[in-house]
């Protein structure tokens, strides 16, 4: 991976926004490797935005992590050698601090719960990405967070005794599920699979279509259908590359980026259900279901988290705007069914 990110490097340091043939060339990076589903969405979309600029703008994608993690990443935007990332969420969450309370464990039941609060604080988030340096062209549910292992779990005391991947970057669930007492292993995600084979982890908190494209889900045996919470990303691009990019090609991006997120919520939703319901299964991985005991235990212990870590976590001023969005929410759709509960 470092001589990837190495050989990434050189690439755009050599390399610049090509404008001087009258095509403009937005470099993006993304984690998500080339040949998934998220990969073939992200080239529909540089189809999309030559469609609509008549071939006057393209996307150059640097797949796989090879231009480093985000925080990496971010650093290459700032230096200009990169326009713009697709986030999984590890730099949104950074910068717009608001977006962390998408982050918070036993929050939300439901993707839909997640977008609907997430709707909500668009002012908000955007503001903030601004004041970051960055345009945000949209957030997305990546998926339901759930816990892959090499041996069932079925309640808290295993739960608590499974050492666990975690995002080394993703600060929020770190200090949560520190903080409900489970042993966590931070660590890069190139990195995860070989410490699962040399037995340093019991497995991974992931969402499902990312335990598929990793592999993840070929190396477990087990799949808990405990949904811990709901990840959510980001497309932005870098507010100094989108100002000067001509008003009909700001709108272009803005349009099919529109089409690009309404695709992969379709597609991340139809996914989780074909991935849950068989097509886990076929590879070997078997599906714990959750009982009512230790649901309430888990659920219960996330709600005690959040009060005692109050502002550490998120503000309590933004949290109690979300829970009273929540109430809104759940009350106007108390027929509906939840995914969480």
């Amino acid at each position: 991976m470092r001589a990837l990110v190495l050989v990434a490097a050189a690439t755009l340091a050599a390399s610049g926004s090509s404008r001087a043939d009258g095509v403009i060339v937005l470099r993006m990076a993304s984690a998500a490797p080339d040949g998934t589903s998220w990969a073939r969405e992200a080239k529909a979309f540089d189809r999309d935005v030559q469609a609509l600029t008549h071939g006057a703008v393209k996307i150059k994608y640097y797949l796989g992590g090879i231009t480093g993690n985000e925080l990496e990443t971010n650093e290459r935007i700032r230096r200009g050698q990169l326009d713009g990332i697709a986030s999984s969420g590890m730099l949104c969450n950074r910068l717009a601090p608001s977006m962390r309370v998408l982050r918070v464990l036993g929050l939300f039941q439901s993707r839909d719960e997640s977008a609907y609060v997430a709707g909500r604080l668009k002012q908000t988030l955007d503001e903030e990405f601004l004041k970051s340096g960055f345009v945000n062209l949209g957030e997305l549910g990546v998926g339901p967070d759930m816990f892959f292992s090499r041996a069932p779990i079925t309640s808290m005391a295993e739960l608590r005794k499974a050492r666990l991947w975690v995002w080394d970057l993703d600060e929020v669930y770190r200090l949560e599920l520190d903080a409900i007492g489970l042993s966590t292993v931070p660590l890069p995600i190139e990195h995860s699979a070989r410490a699962y084979d040399e037995h340093k982890l019991d497995g991974w908190v992931a969402v499902p279509t990312a335990a598929l494209a990793f592999q993840w889900s070929a190396q477990a045996r087990y799949v808990t259908d405990l949904r811990a919470g709901f990840l959510r990303g980001c497309m932005l691009i870098d507010t100094r590359t989108f100002d000067s990019l001509p008003v009909v090609a700001q709108q272009a991006l803005r349009t099919a980026n529109a089409k690009l997120i309404a695709r992969l919520e379709d597609l991340g939703r139809s996914m989780d259900q074909a991935l849950l319901t068989n097509l886990f299964e076929k590879q070997g991985l078997h599906t714990v279901q959750v009982s009512r005991a230790f649901r309430a235990e888990f659920f219960d212990a996330t709600r005690a988290v959040r009060e005692r870590l109050g502002d550490k976590l998120v503000p309590a001023a933004l949290l109690q705007r979300v829970l009273g969005m929540l109430a809104d929410y759940r009350a106007e759709h108390a027929n509906g069914a939840s995914e969480q509960r």
